[in-house]
């Protein structure tokens, strides 16, 4: 049989076995996600995808990658925004130490459509390009920088739900038809009818892999950019978290996905809460959580507050003007008193957990999958020794420590 299709058969008759239940995923340790917290999770439906779909087909794409693809049903299942089929992909390396990754490429709500539509696009094929944390190294004039986590083993996400991994609705919508008719040249009438919102079946899918393919990852870092950092950041989280009990080393590292919204847009708020519909999985005890009136900070407050082991880490720049865009945001000032305040927050309550690494007078969007990883500084540490500092934490050597770092303000240029 080949290797990757007994992957696949492995996973299904683990399938068959039946899903992990409740009790498995007691907190014993008292450590890590608390026993009421789980229950709520439970209760607001966060697991009620886990262990419920799995891979259809497994394809080995070269340089170390699997693919394994989930054909599309329209009824449930891990689906793309258009209904084209879905994949994850997995790398291995050690056994002990796994990096999720959630890829990003902006959001679909009713009326605004800048999302990836499908998980392959001409040019945008995954698995990622060898750049930033895909990359071994860095070349320099002296010696190469090793990259810190490079020797992790990889389950990469690609995103294309149009609800950053977050969603969990299904509704027809003819200017989207339209929309993508127009941008793939297609045919009147021949696009796709429907609108897929099922970010959190994606999310779950792809972690159900992860747990299969990696059961024995003690370090987990949970990572993603732009919308993949929301993901990242929002549900996905305690879903790796129940996968993989609290006797693990999980860490968070949100790659400029704001979270933080923008109150005043409440037209595009309605819009996201009534087509994603993730309001639905806040847990009872969130008061601040609220999808129309609530910041989006709120779940990571929670989870903090819950879950006495794990960390997290946000990057961002103070004029990005990627996230301003999808925010409405007009300026730079205020984007940065933004995501300063609401992060600030996160910070101040859990100053050993949570910390942020904001640099000014630039508005790009992204770091981790580019040469920022490794050329970006703030206050003059470079990213790639925080992101050690942060992954090795309390064991780490490296020369910058994982702290929090603000810049000062400086003008970005003008786009």
């Amino acid at each position: 049989m080949n290797r990757t299709l007994a992957l696949v058969v492995g996973l299904v008759s683990l399938c068959l076995a039946g899903p992990a239940v409740s009790g498995d995923n007691k907190n014993n340790s008292g450590k890590g996600l608390n026993k009421q917290a789980i229950q709520e999770l439970e209760d607001a439906g966060v697991t009620k995808y886990t262990d419920k779909f799995w891979p259809d087909l497994a394809q080995d794409v070269g340089e170390g990658w699997t693919k394994y693809t989930y054909l599309p049903n329209a009824a449930e299942g891990p689906i793309c925004i258009t209904g084209s089929p879905y994949s994850v992909f997995t790398k291995i390396n050690n056994p002990k130490k796994l990096l999720i990754f959630m890829q990003g490429g902006g959001a679909c709500w009713q009326g605004f459509y800048n999302c990836n539509p499908a998980v392959e696009i001409p040019g945008q094929e995954p698995p990622p390009p060898q750049v930033g944390i895909w990359a071994d190294s860095f070349p320099t004039d002296k010696k190469p920088i090793k990259n810190p986590i490079d020797d992790y083993s990889v389950l990469y996400m690609p995103y294309c739900d149009g609800s950053v991994f977050s969603g969990d609705n299904a509704l027809p919508d003819a200017a989207f038809q339209a929309h993508i008719e127009n941008l793939f040249g297609l045919p009147p009438g021949s696009g796709p009818p429907i609108r897929f919102h099922r970010g959190l079946q994606n999310a779950t899918a792809g972690i159900d892999v992860a747990k299969n393919i990696f059961p024995k990852a003690r370090r987990i870092l949970l990572a993603g950019s732009s919308a993949g950092g929301v993901g990242a950041s929002s549900f996905a989280p305690f879903l790796v978290r129940l996968a993989y009990r609290n006797k693990r080393n999980l860490m968070v590292f949100n790659d400029a996905g704001p979270v933080a919204i923008n109150l005043l847009d409440v037209g595009n708020i309605l819009a996201r809460s009534a087509d994603w519909r993730f309001g639905q999985f806040y847990p009872a005890s969130c008061t601040e959580c609220d999808d129309v009136s609530g910041q989006g900070t709120a779940i990571i407050k929670w989870r903090l507050d819950n879950d006495s082991t794990i960390r997290e880490s946000f990057y961002s720049t103070d004029g990005d003007t990627t996230n301003r865009f999808f925010l409405q945001v007009p300026t730079q000032i205020l984007y940065r008193g933004l995501i300063v305040s609401e992060h600030g927050k996160l910070n101040a309550a859990h100053p050993d957990r949570y910390r942020r690494f904001i640099r000014s007078g630039d508005n790009s969007h992204t770091a981790l999958q580019t040469d920022l990883y490794y050329v970006g500084t703030a206050n003059d540490v470079p990213l790639y020794q925080w992101v050690k500092g942060f992954t090795r934490g309390k064991y780490s050597r490296a020369r910058h420590k994982w702290v929090d770092i603000v810049e000062d303000f400086e003008p970005a240029p003008i786009p």
